[in-house]
């Protein structure tokens, strides 16, 4: 049907009833009205995308201020936020006297100010969960009328978790009090949600504090052996930055390999859903003791695995030393016997046998032989720790002249530069003088041998030199013997003071001189340390304590 008649198509389309006269007023009305409408939906609207971004709760609702005093007439706006039935704090947002001010307290501060039936109202709230307007009606002196004010329960899953105060010197319409209950239910899936996240970074920093508080290695597999989670231990262990192990494939970190483990923990784990154990030799020649414990989804099913791992290194290394140190002490006493009677007797021989003898050289080489097998069977007995030192007051400075008068002759010899840097003063250390001085000649003899292996590699840019250097302090004197040498290799650095290791080829060395030289620097409460680059010389230094206090220390610096 066609509308014909003017003012009944107006009416139509605006819903306004009215005469000429009042149209354009009733017009504007309508106009305000969705104006504010759609002012309230913004509200409502930025509110809901306020809540996931990384603002604050206040930040938040002050943001929207402006719109909302636009929309709704009011004098202060306040939120009570509630835990277990006692209000936390009061965020008062609007004040005629201040703006955004966080007041901290309880509800039995209005009983305190006097405002009982505010008090009251608010705990008809929190039993009722319903929103209540209080009138607090007219003066009794100044006969103006009172601030109304409505208090809106925030409720999560029935559970009142705050209140909206608003209060208002006109009051509020049916549709204001409509509009604010929606404003609280953004409000109260805001304060919520802000809630939830605050307990899950509290609990996210307490379990990376205890995460990070092991000092033993973990870490979580997923089911592909890709390692998504490590603590600190882990990064200090394998020296390499976080992100560089995440994502990595446990084999190839752990080992190297570029396939996986035949048979695979994790995948043991996975299958059995039980724990397993695995002692195993990293890359890096540490061994360690490897815990594997299955990750459960919620429908109890595994979903990655959980490492736990301890660097038993030392522990393995002191048993396998004490079980040589046993079986060298054996065959160094086996020995003994049949060497004394061999050196003992060849030296009977050679009295009888001048030097014009066709067997006098043979004779004297067998004295020699035998000789050379007892130094080594000394070394055996050193390290297997069963030698007893005898210790006395002694100068560090006279144990170097006292081993540079054995060795300089030789070493310059050899066309190696010997420079002594002795300390001006020394102090007196309780040690065993031939005990350091065995020290020290097998320092010096490694240097001129790693100079004439460079030599030998056809490096001669450089002249050989080795630098013998004391010096002390209040707490310890050192050794330090440097040398322009062929270096060690990083791999071999973590092995020099293991028995028998060597780098020297075959004849050359036992590879007994170190470890013993370490166990008598032990025996002294010190250390020797090594620092050494491939093709640029070696550094090492003996470092032996003055007090026995400081022992302690030396050990854990040995230890790192």
């Amino acid at each position: 049907m066609v509308i014909k008649n003017k003012k009944a198509l107006i009416e139509k389309l605006t819903g306004i009833h009215s005469s000429k006269k009042s149209y354009y007023v009733q017009l504007k009305k309508k106009i305000d009205e969705t104006t504010r409408r759609n002012i309230q939906l913004e509200i409502i609207n930025q509110l809901a995308k306020g809540i996931g971004i990384e603002m604050s709760f206040q930040e938040i609702i002050e943001s929207v201020i402006p719109e909302l005093q636009a929309v709704v007439s009011f004098n202060t706006l306040s939120l009570y936020v509630i835990d277990r039935g006692t209000m936390v704090s009061r965020t008062v947002f609007v004040s005629n006297n201040h703006h955004g001010a966080a007041v901290e307290g309880t509800v039995q501060e209005r009983v305190e100010r006097k405002d009982e039936k505010a008090t009251a109202a608010l705990w008809k709230v929190l039993a009722s969960k319903k929103t209540i307007v209080v009138d607090h009606g007219t003066g009794e002196t100044s006969g103006e009328d009172l601030p109304s004010m409505t208090l809106i329960p925030l409720l999560v899953k029935e559970k009142v978790i705050g209140v909206l105060e608003v209060i208002s010197g006109s009051g509020f319409e049916e549709s204001d009090l409509h509009f604010l209950e929606q404003v609280a239910d953004q409000l109260a899936v805001g304060l919520e949600n802000a809630r939830l996240y605050s307990e899950v970074w509290q609990h996210k920093q307490e379990w990376e504090i205890t995460f990070s508080a092991v000092t033993d290695l973990l870490l979580f597999i997923n089911r592909d052996c890709r390692i998504q989670r490590v603590n600190q231990a882990v990064i200090d262990f394998f020296t390499m930055p976080e992100e560089e192990i995440l994502g990595q494939k446990c084999y190839r970190l752990f080992y190297g390999r570029e396939s996986k483990c035949n048979p695979c923990l994790a995948d043991q784990v996975v299958r059995t859903e039980k724990t397993a154990y695995l002692q195993s030799r990293t890359r890096f020649n540490r061994v360690l003791d490897i815990f594997a414990y299955p990750a459960y989804t919620e429908k109890n099913k595994p979903y990655g695995v959980t490492y736990y791992a301890k660097d038993v290194t030392r522990f393995v290394d002191s048993i396998k030393f004490v079980s040589l140190g046993e079986m060298s002490a054996g065959v160094a006493h086996e020995l003994n016997s049949p060497l004394t009677a061999i050196v003992g007797n060849s030296q009977l021989l050679l009295r009888e046998t001048g030097p014009d003898d066709p067997h006098y050289q043979l004779i004297k080489d067998i004295k020699n032989s035998g000789m050379r097998c007892q130094r080594i069977i000394q070394n055996l007995l050193t390290f297997s720790r069963q030698e007893e030192y005898t210790f006395e007051e002694i100068d560090l400075n006279k144990v170097v002249e006292s081993a540079l008068s054995l060795l300089s002759y030789q070493i310059e010899k050899s066309n190696v530069e010997l420079v002594n840097r002795p300390a001006p003063e020394m102090p007196l250390l309780l040690g065993n003088e031939h005990g350091l001085e065995q020290i020290i000649i097998n320092l010096l003899l490694n240097a001129k041998d790693a100079i004439s292996s460079r030599i030998a590699e056809g490096n001669t840019r450089e002249k050989g030199r080795i630098i013998i250097e004391t010096c002390s302090t209040d707490k310890v004197v050192a050794v330090h013997i440097s040398d322009n040498g062929v270096g060690i290799d990083y791999a071999d650095l973590p092995q020099v003071f293991n028995p028998f290791f060597t780098t020297k080829r075959v004849g050359r060395g036992t590879g007994l001189g170190l470890s013993v030289s370490l166990g008598i620097a032990q025996s002294h409460g010190g250390v020797i340390d090594v620092e050494s680059i491939e093709g640029g010389g070696s550094k090492f230094s003996l470092i032996l304590p003055l007090d026995k206090a400081y022992e302690k220390e030396l050990e854990d610096c040995a230890r790192e």
